[in-house]
């Protein structure tokens, strides 16, 4: 009987968690770097600074997103209160995802709690880069994730041309 009270008094995690705090388990037999490496390869090329670039769909995209970004169009399927959250890089983005974080998570993480996952991990280790996390096959942990996720990308819109 008690054994009842437990499982009926516990609560499956409610949304958002830290991204680090999810782990299926599994670990990828690939990643996008082997399953789109001809594809990267054939792709206009060009160095600047110390990145190496790659043309894809229009952009100039460092060479180490494209494989994530290839599977990230091709495999994502966004639930209806995901937040993700754009920005260029260097403007703040840190910031941002634990602004986001604390904010959207304040009920399960009060703000003085000790327990609060901004006192222990650093912001993308609680908003995760959506591009990475395909790019290193760890879609399966998004999946795990309760609802709202929140995740971040420095990804281009590459949407329909506007028409003025």
């Amino acid at each position: 009987m008690a054994a009842a009270a437990a499982a009926s008094n516990s609560v499956a995690p409610s949304g958002p968690v830290p991204f680090n705090d999810v782990d299926d388990g599994t670990v990828p037999e690939h990643t996008p770097k082997e399953e789109f490496g001809d594809l990267v390869a054939s792709l206009p090329r060009r160095e600047q600074s110390i990145l190496e670039l790659r043309l894809y769909q229009g952009f100039w995209l460092p060479e180490h997103w494209v494989p994530g970004t290839i599977v990230f169009q091709r495999r994502f399927s966004p639930r209806p209160d995901d937040v993700i959250l754009a920005s260029y890089p260097k403007c703040g983005t840190t910031w941002l995802k634990a602004l986001a974080f604390a904010t959207a998570a304040r009920t399960a993480y009060p703000p003085a709690s000790a327990g609060h996952p901004l006192r222990r991990l650093n912001p993308h280790d609680c908003v995760p880069f959506i591009d990475d996390i395909f790019a290193t096959g760890e879609d399966a942990k998004l999946d795990a994730l309760p609802s709202p996720r929140l995740m971040n990308t420095h990804l281009p819109y590459a949407g329909p041309a506007l028409n003025f």
